[in-house]
Formats: structure tokens, sequence, C-alpha cells
């Protein structure tokens, strides 16, 4: 008897917070499920990968990510609101993300919800929300709470594998036909940029210098400071995470010495907050003004992260 190979298996990497795996104990059984149901049901077997070195990403270097999307690599993101909180979660989004808008292949991003889908609304003004909202997630929460011997849990998953397989051969076809060029200006965006980061480095600044002296003095006034962090770091982050689209489109590799003042900045953030621990939980308006501040924060290293990738952006050709 003749055995034919099988079709390349489909390359999935599945993107997640580690430790909301080590109370839930989600990942293994969702894999083992996803593997089984795609081959028995559509005949495609599938590759996943669980750790970001596996399929050479390292700390994503920018060709590497760039030849995964050409390669039809499907990004699963499971989400949870731990997910938001990590940087190098929301980098591996938004590269994703926007490698595949410029190849046309944005159904290659799938997102699954397991736990906080209250948190993805459409006026949530957190940018990896919206992507993930943008993409119509998927929700694992009722199979997870099932289990996997169940009916739900079942129906669950055989639906994620065939649409895998969708969405993989809707891209596959659109990758033959080729994208239409994507014009970007990209000194004009860099120019804007750079004047982004200075403005965000000025409010970063004086909100630490406020916070310093407002500590144990007047805790009302904290709130509107800690919104000004916050709003200027989701400014930043956005800004970051369009400016490599542009990049993205034309293939054009940079560096960013001008974020090196705010690079700097980010230490003194992380300690003004470590150094607030004990008094959050004892004081509910220096709590909820932390909360605030800790997502400017967030944002903040999120978008300098996406900045610190700029410099492995292939060249043209590549």
């Amino acid at each position: 008897m003749t055995h034919f190979p099988d079709a390349p298996p489909i390359r999935c990497f599945l993107s997640y917070a580690r430790q909301d795996d080590v109370v839930m104990d989600f990942v293994s059984p969702f894999v083992s499920s996803l593997r089984h149901y795609a081959y028995a049901d559509r005949g495609r077997s599938l590759e996943i990968f669980l750790d970001r070195t596996s399929i050479g990403w390292g700390d994503l270097v920018q060709p590497t990510l760039r030849a995964a999307v050409r390669g039809t690599t499907v990004f699963l993101p499971v989400l949870t609101r731990r997910y938001f909180d990590r940087p190098y979660c929301r980098e591996e989004l938004f590269l994703f993300y926007n490698q595949a808008f410029v190849d046309g292949v944005r159904g290659l991003f799938l997102p699954v919800v397991l736990l906080g889908a209250g948190h993805l609304t459409e006026d949530n003004p957190d940018l990896a929300v919206q992507l993930v909202v943008e993409r119509q997630y998927r929700s694992v929460r009722e199979a997870w709470l099932e289990g996997p011997s169940s009916a739900v849990w079942r129906r669950t998953v055989l639906a994620l594998a065939a649409e895998i397989v969708d969405r993989v051969e809707e891209a596959e076809r659109a990758l033959l036909l080729g994208v239409p060029a994507v014009e970007a200006d990209v000194p004009a965006e860099l120019d804007r940029f750079a004047a982004d980061v200075r403005a965000v480095v000025r409010v970063t600044g004086t909100v630490m210098s406020e916070f310093q002296t407002l500590l144990g003095a007047d805790w009302s006034a904290l709130g509107p400071s800690a919104t000004r962090l916050r709003d200027a770091g989701r400014s930043f982050e956005r800004r970051a995470f369009e400016v490599d689209r542009a990049l993205r489109t034309t293939g054009e590799p940079f560096t960013a010495p001008f974020t090196s003042e705010l690079h700097d900045l980010v230490p003194g953030v992380e300690a003004l907050l470590t150094s607030t621990h004990r008094l959050e939980a004892s004081d509910v308006p220096i709590r909820r003004a932390m909360v605030v501040f800790r997502e400017g924060l967030i944002a903040l290293r999120s978008g300098l992260r996406v900045v610190e990738s700029w410099a492995d952006l292939p060249n043209p050709g590549q």
C-alpha cells in the first residue's frame, strides 16, 4: 500500500501570559484537541508553537516575523485581562498584526478569549483591545469551564480548527495574488513621531515630579496627574504602532535614538509604583490613582518595545 505524504502542516503561534496557564491549565488540552480536530475534520495537521524561541522569533527578530506571516503562520493570542498587562504580549500582538496588515492577510490574526470578555468593548481606548474587537474574537470560556470531555468543548474547538484552516487557505490565495502597494511617507512620520516622543518625555517627567511632591500630602490631587500620564502613554504607544506599520510598508531599517530619554525615565516610573505599593493596600484614593498610573506605564513600556524592534526591520526585497 502506497502512503502519500500529508500536506505541509499549518504553523500556529500561541501567545499567552504564562502565569495564566499555571492556574488555569488550559493550553495543553486546547493544543491537543485543536491538532486532532483540524486533521480529523479538515485533513490538515497543525504545528503549534508555544514558546517565543521555538520558531526562531526570539525577541521578534523582524525578518523572521515577516517570513512567518508570509509562510501563513497563524497568530493565536489566548486572551485574559492579564495578557493586556504584559508588554511582551502586547508587542507580539502589535507586530504580528502590522505585518499581517501590510501583507494583506489579517485573517491570520485570530484572537481567542479565555476570560475577561467584559473588557473587550468598542469604546475601550486600549489599542490592543481595539485590534482584538476589530478581528471579532472567538470565546472559549464556556468550553474551558465545561472541560475537555464536554460537548461544548468539542463544538468550540472543532469550529476554531475549521476556521484556522479556512483563514490559512484564504491567506494563501491572497499572497499568491499579491497585495496592492501602500504608500507611506516615512520621513514625515518619523519627524512627527520625534515630536510625539518629546511630548511624552515632558509629561512623564512632570508627572513623576508631581507624584513625588504629592505623596503623603494630597491624595485627591494624584488622579489628574495619573490620567495625564496614562493618556500620554497610550498616545505614544499608538503612534509607535502606526509608525511601525509605515516602516513595514516600505521595508526601511531604522533606529530611534531619540527615545533614549524616555527609556531612561521608565525605571523611575516603575520605582515610584513600587514605593507606593504598601500605601495602595490601605488607601482607596491612591489605589485608584495608581491603577491609572500603571496603565500608563504598561503603554509606555509596550510602545518602547515596538520602537526597539525597528532596528531589525528587513531591507526592501528581503
